[in-house]
């Protein structure tokens, strides 16, 4: 048996005899427990043989995490092997144009051939042209993806995305027909059905083929290859459209699949939705993020979602089988992962973003080279834990994948030292399971600013067996509590929050949440000077951002890449729902000043104001939290006006947004005035004030936990001015 004595940061560098491939293969939104090997506690196994197959071939790491998960700053943390705080991606969105040093550079710089097929989410440079990773696929494509080190490309980052190469070979194999007609149900939506055209053309089939070819490909494959190589296998699915072709649709009945988890205490009662909901939750929006959906619609986004799992599987399967042709799986460490779970309804969740193990916890499989001479000297002696081995003792996380690779091929020390590398190397664990020799993480920090709802606003950490969260959205009134507590050992569905009932357990993991936060030097906003942690406003991008000075809430914040400032006027656009971090429609009902911590309102804050008639606030605007809803000067149009002034109106709502009766239309009547916000009758009209009328449809709003105020007509937003589009390099 190949051994192991330790890969320590402190040791010399071990340099394989021959440098060996590296594999690196994901999927888009995939649930840790959706393979047959990771779902033997369900009823019925599910199928996935290929990938069962590479874990009999390796190892799977069962407590993995994707410390923020959603796509992009999951990607962050693979590219840099760095925590959310470092990277400076604290939610969804765009990953930097470059890092100081990310790992397809770093792969390069040491002789090796870097590709990447299928999603990457980087995003797309129209006018930079890179040799065709396969000219079968990609000849004649115009533009490229932002390389980030990789030498060839050839991507498909979702539907919307027409540039991209895939679209491209859609329109050459296709022409004048949209590819996004095979796929009606939405990128981010609950429902599923077939893929409407030839399996051929599924983006799956085609991220799969171009694997297959590369590694069949005489120059890259087999012993006598020009050089060693790198290859990035990410695949969009399972992540929406839920789009199976109709044979592998046809292979799930909704008996194999386990039945969605819910709460037995009700912490979760409040993600149901139901009939008036706000844009955003329930069956009535097809992206919904949460909802009791109808049993036939749900059953069947269900089947489509794991059927999309098998195909990819599939394909899974006969990249494998070209490795095994070539001989070059003796030669070669693969990695398995995803970016981020699923909701598939546990916990009434769809999609994902938040910290429960629907969304963060995520599959790792490990398979190491069988040919002694591609391993490092680390990897020779001392025994290792067998193939087909399930690693359960430390919790894994997307920023060890960087750190293993660069230890595979005996690379560790050319980490810069003014570079943090938080990850470390998964190939210590194959000789201690158990990381203590390792020097492994104790426990995992994640974390998520707001995306799509208020909610999604929130820190986290676990050690695989218990899971603390606090809930740092300070407009949020209740939606969730400030802090749970989940037993995973003992109640690995998250079934019951004992974070008021386990108090001294939960005071333990908020100390080290204090101290995580003082030892990055994350400021006031995030801990107090006497150590209590404070709710706050989103922040999306810290300090370690590259080119990022980040700007303190205020004024001078963006919608949809526009300035928002004081004085511009509020108007009906359609939901913005697909749109999930522009926040051009989201506002909250708050105090003119809020610094809630977790024992309760500090000493500058106060508690929106209830009275006879409803609750009384200004509704402060997301994406600008120095601005709040006001009155212009003719007395009738409603503007953006600084919070701190006059001009900032105050506002009744009847209806608090955070009880479950928020579905129903109400007034918002400004204070004292007897008038109330009115919607126009046409999209693009102004929000102005008039006499109120009761709950007419000009005067009765829907202000859901989303932060939107809504009629069935569309939704208040504001029309930002133009400006420059800020560069990330």
């Amino acid at each position: 048996m190949l051994g192991l004595a330790l890969v320590c940061a402190a040791q010399a560098v071990a340099t394989p005899q021959r440098p060996p491939n590296l594999l690196f293969m994901m999927a888009d939104q995939m649930r840790f427990d959706r393979m047959g090997c990771s779902s033997g506690h369900y009823p019925k196994p599910l199928v996935t043989p290929s990938l069962d197959r590479l874990a009999a071939h390796g190892v799977r790491f069962a407590k993995h995490y994707t410390s923020t998960p959603t796509c992009t700053p999951a990607r962050a943390a693979i590219l840099t092997g760095q925590s959310p705080w470092n990277h400076g991606m604290l939610g969804y969105g765009a990953v930097a144009k470059e890092y100081p040093f990310e790992m397809p550079r770093a792969l390069r710089e040491q002789g090796y051939f870097t590709a990447t097929i299928g999603k990457d989410h980087f995003g797309w440079d129209s006018a930079t042209n890179l040799p065709p990773l396969d000219p079968k696929f990609d000849a004649g494509n115009k533009g490229s993806g932002v390389p980030h080190g990789y030498t060839r490309l050839s991507l498909y980052d979702g539907p919307g995305e027409k540039d991209e190469d895939y679209a491209q070979w859609f329109g050459r194999l296709m022409p004048g027909v949209d590819p996004e007609k095979g796929w009606p149900y939405g990128s981010n939506g609950w429902e599923g059905g077939p893929f409407m055209f030839n399996e051929s053309l599924h983006p799956t089939a085609w991220v799969g083929q171009q694997a297959v070819d590369f590694l069949l490909d005489p120059t890259i494959a087999g012993a006598n290859r020009t050089s060693p190589w790198f290859l990035k296998v990410s695949f969009h699915r399972p992540h929406s459209p839920y789009d199976p072709p109709q044979q592998w649709l046809d292979k799930v009945a909704i008996t194999d699949l386990p039945d969605p988890v819910y709460s037995t205490d009700g912490w979760d009662h409040v993600f149901r939705g139901g009939p008036g909901d706000p844009p955003g939750c329930g069956p009535a929006d097809s992206q919904a993020w949460c909802g009791a959906m109808p049993a036939a619609a749900r059953d069947l986004g269900r089947r489509a979602y794991q059927a999309n799992i098998m195909f990819v599987d599939s394909w899974v399967g006969k990249i494998l089988d070209a490795l095994t042709t070539t001989g070059d799986i003796d030669r070669t460490f693969i990695i398995w992962t995803a970016d981020h779970g699923d909701g598939q309804e546990d916990h009434f969740h769809y999609r994902k973003g938040f910290p429960y193990e629907l969304s963060a916890h995520i599959p790792l499989l490990l398979s190491w080279p069988s040919d002694p001479a591609y391993l490092p000297d680390t990897l020779r002696g001392s025994p290792v834990v067998p193939r087909g081995a399930v690693l359960d003792q430390v919790v894994t996380e997307l920023r060890d994948v960087f750190p293993t690779f660069l230890d595979a091929i005996g690379a560790s020390n050319t980490v810069p030292p003014n570079h943090t590398i938080d990850g470390s190397s998964l190939l210590c664990l194959l000789g201690d399971p158990s990381g203590k020799t390792c020097n492994w993480r104790q426990w995992l920090d994640l974390e998520h600013s707001t995306v799509y709802n208020n909610s999604v606003h929130w820190n986290a950490l676990t050690d695989g067996e218990m899971k603390y969260v606090f809930n740092a959205c300070d407009n949020c009134g209740g939606v969730l509590p400030v802090e749970q507590l989940f037993n995973l050992t003992a109640d690995p569905g998250e079934t019951v929050d004992l974070g008021q009932t386990r108090s001294e357990v939960t005071a333990v993991w908020r100390e080290r949440m204090v101290q995580q936060f003082q030892r990055e030097g994350r400021g006031p906003e995030w801990v107090s000077p006497n150590g209590t942690l404070l709710l706050r406003p989103p922040i999306l991008y810290g300090p370690n951002y590259p080119g990022n000075t980040p700007q303190p809430p205020g004024p001078d914040h963006t919608c949809n890449g526009q300035k928002l400032s004081a004085g511009q006027p509020l108007i009906l656009e359609p939901p913005q729902h697909a749109q999930p971090i522009q926040y051009c429609q989201c506002f909250s009902l708050q105090p003119l000043s809020s610094a809630t911590s977790v024992a309760g309102p500090s000493p500058r804050a106060e508690p929106t104001q209830p009275s006879g008639d409803g609750v009384r606030g200004v509704l402060r605007m997301e994406a600008a939290w120095g601005l709040c809803i006001g009155v212009g000067p003719g007395g009738s149009e409603l503007v953006l006006a600084d919070c701190g002034t006059e001009a900032a109106a105050v506002w009744t709502l009847s209806v608090n947004n955070t009880a479950p009766s928020h579905v129903k239309p109400q007034p918002v009547t400004k204070a004292g005035s007897g008038q109330c916000m009115t919607i126009p009758s046409t999209l693009g009209g102004p929000v102005e004030l008039s006499p109120c009328n009761g709950t007419g449809a000009a005067q009765g709003l829907v202000f859901g936990t989303g932060g939107r105020l809504c009629t069935p007509a569309g939704c208040v937003s504001v029309r930002p001015v133009p400006q420059p589009r800020r560069s990330f390099v």
